[in-house]
């Protein structure tokens, strides 16, 4: 089936600004079920300063663990189509980490707590030492004395530390293993039409409800001429970016060039420098060990002064 390529800022906003699919989508990454899913939309952003192209979602969800417990946290999800600036990514975070939200307490009234962050991070680009294709970064208490994993939870750590997810697209299995990786497929750049990038001819497994969901509606975003137009545009910003890229590229290497080229010239300044202050050592170490020698036979001269002078006194009538 032709869906539109969700590598794409705006399809991949498309599909998840409808909140079912990224609700089922989070739970699928996640492995436990988000139950209640908010999109916060005033925290929706794209960035394309530098010709970086960051889209950020931020969603409030309660989750339901595998033991039973509920909790609620803040599910910040960044996508990025090229090697970015990590200190985007680092800004965003410690935004979330000053952020409040209402609780309801268990008694009558409310208060302002931060909430707990899981981070998600969808890639466009490879990473240089990661093989897979999802990875989950997770935390673990562990007693440093006995190495041994402690199997509790303290909302001190919690909201001071944060799980993360990596997704990376071009790493995606080929072939499936499980539910993830079904779905993830829906983004494999594998399916990527070679007349038109903007499109992908889908040949994955549709069985499961979700991955239908997710197809049917990138279905409808190729058929928006809007879309199409807005893909143009991130098209032209690859284009001014790798432009850019290419010419920074240049100048980086000229510059590193001149820089390889200064250092060489200082190493051969010092390594000469270097000689001469050895030279003038030995030229110092032998005047002073042909100043001695004067010394010495001067002190020579004297004494055979001295005997002479005696001798003389001897052999005086």
């Amino acid at each position: 089936m032709i869906i539109a390529n969700p590598i794409y800022d705006v399809v991949f906003k498309y599909l998840l600004e409808d909140v079912g699919i990224a609700r089922e989508l989070l739970s699928t990454i996640l492995g436990e079920e988000v139950q209640s899913l908010e999109l916060k939309p005033q925290e929706t952003a794209t960035e394309t300063g530098g010709g970086i192209n960051i889209l950020r979602f931020d969603f409030k969800a309660i989750i339901k663990k595998k033991n039973g417990e509920q909790s609620k946290v803040l599910i910040e999800l960044q996508k990025a189509k090229q090697a970015f600036d990590v200190m985007r990514f680092r800004r965003y975070l410690g935004e979330n980490y000053r952020k409040e939200d209402v609780v309801t307490m268990e008694q009558d009234g409310t208060e302002k707590r931060p909430l707990p962050i899981v981070t998600i991070y969808f890639l466009g680009f490879p990473l240089d030492n990661i093989a897979s294709g999802a990875v989950k970064i997770n935390r673990e208490y562990r007693d440093i004395v006995t190495q041994e994993i402690l199997d509790i939870k303290e909302d001190f750590v919690e909201l001071l530390t944060h799980d993360s997810y990596l997704i990376q697209v071009r790493k995606l299995a080929k072939t499936a293993r499980n539910k993830l990786e079904r779905v993830l497929q829906v983004f494999s750049p594998i399916y990527q039409s070679t007349t038109d990038k903007h499109q992908l001819d889908f040949q994955g497994e549709m069985d499961d409800p979700l991955i239908k969901k997710m197809v049917d509606r990138l279905g409808r975003a190729i058929a928006s001429e809007e879309i199409r137009e807005k893909m143009d545009v991130e098209d032209e910003l690859d284009r001014v970016f790798e432009r850019e890229m290419k010419k920074l590229t240049s100048i980086i290497a000229e510059k590193e060039s001149q820089l390889l080229n200064e250092q060489q010239r200082a190493e051969k300044e010092k390594k000469r420098a270097e000689k001469e202050k050895k030279r003038a050592e030995e030229e110092k170490k032998r005047a002073e060990e042909e100043k001695k020698r004067a010394e010495e036979e001067i002190q020579k001269n004297l004494e055979l002064q001295r005997q002479i002078e005696a001798l003389k006194k001897q052999i005086k009538p």
